[in-house]
């Protein structure tokens, strides 16, 4: 009776073996096509990507593209580049309400909250608090004055071709944000002089960017590193009449205006009198009888 318990414990060993070697395990299986499996990427930033941005002497403000702070730009717009657009706007909204409960607070906010439907003056807080903003994600909206293309130079990204928007916003006071990102809406208008309104960028505020206005003027904006532009213009409404019924319509009514012209000049023709003889006729005065025009 032992031997046969023996026996059969043997048996399930070696069966229990067999399908232990046979079948891999759930935690080294790899997913089809024999590529691993990859994490979702997230909205939040590698530090160092951010770190070159802080000058020495003036913090986040710097003019242009430094040497050092090239490899954290071009990361950062890869990086944007690679997530869905929607978690991008959702993490720039977090963001809001986050400092929605910090300005309020603030009494030098109060300006801005005086009407109850008041928008969040998202550039005035970037203004005074940089630092709360940096490399966390925000959304302006307005209308852009320049849209220029350009190479974006080498990369280890494979980024081709960068986009720089300046777009104007409400509360800004005629400041720009300068927006830096690799996709627009085809169609729009591109120059360093145009005007397209209803367009919005979401992107990660990179530092405060010193530039020079038209009068010579230091002045500097934010650096928005985003992944594309929006352009929402609303939809042209459809004529209400086509050109040819224009034409017709107005041809009708000057018809209609000469017809009723005529008719009038020929009832005045009809009401005059037929008999002139009896009619006072007067003499025309002489030029030099005639009154003089000069007082």
């Amino acid at each position: 009776m032992q031997i046969a318990n023996w026996g059969a414990a043997i048996i399930l060993q070696f069966a229990f073996c067999i399908l232990h070697f046979a079948i891999p395990h759930s935690a080294n299986a790899q997913p089809l096509g024999n590529e691993p499996a990859t994490l979702p990427l997230t909205t939040d930033l590698d530090p160092h990507w951010l770190e070159a941005a802080k000058h020495p002497q003036t913090g986040l403000l710097s003019r242009n593209i430094r040497p050092e702070e090239a490899a954290g730009y071009f990361a950062i717009l890869n990086h944007a580049r690679q997530l869905p657009l929607a978690q991008l706007k959702e993490a720039a909204k977090s963001l809001q309400q986050e400092r929605l409960a910090v300005v309020k607070r603030d009494p030098n906010f109060r300006f801005y909250f005086r009407e109850p439907n008041a928008e969040f003056p998202t550039f005035v807080d970037v203004h005074r608090n940089p630092k709360a903003y940096h490399g966390r994600l925000v959304t302006f909206r307005g209308h852009i004055r320049r849209l220029v293309s350009y190479s974006a130079g080498e990369n280890p990204h494979g980024l081709q071709q960068l986009h720089e928007a300046w777009l104007y916003v409400d509360g800004a006071q005629q400041n720009p944000v300068v927006v830096v990102c690799s996709e627009v809406p085809r169609g729009m208008t591109t120059g360093s002089d145009i005007l397209v309104d209803f367009v919005s960028a979401t992107g990660y505020f990179f530092k405060r960017y010193g530039y020079e206005d038209r009068t010579g003027e230091p002045r500097f904006a934010p650096l928005i590193l985003a992944q594309r532009l929006e352009w929402t213009p609303p939809p042209k409404r459809a004529g209400i009449l086509s050109s040819g019924m224009m034409f017709g319509l107005t041809a009708g009514v000057g018809l209609l205006m000469l017809g009723l012209l005529w008719r009038m000049s020929r009832r005045t023709r009809v009401a005059r009198p037929a008999v002139t003889e009896n009619l006072p006729t007067f003499a025309v005065p002489p030029e030099d009888d005639k009154p003089s025009q000069k007082s």
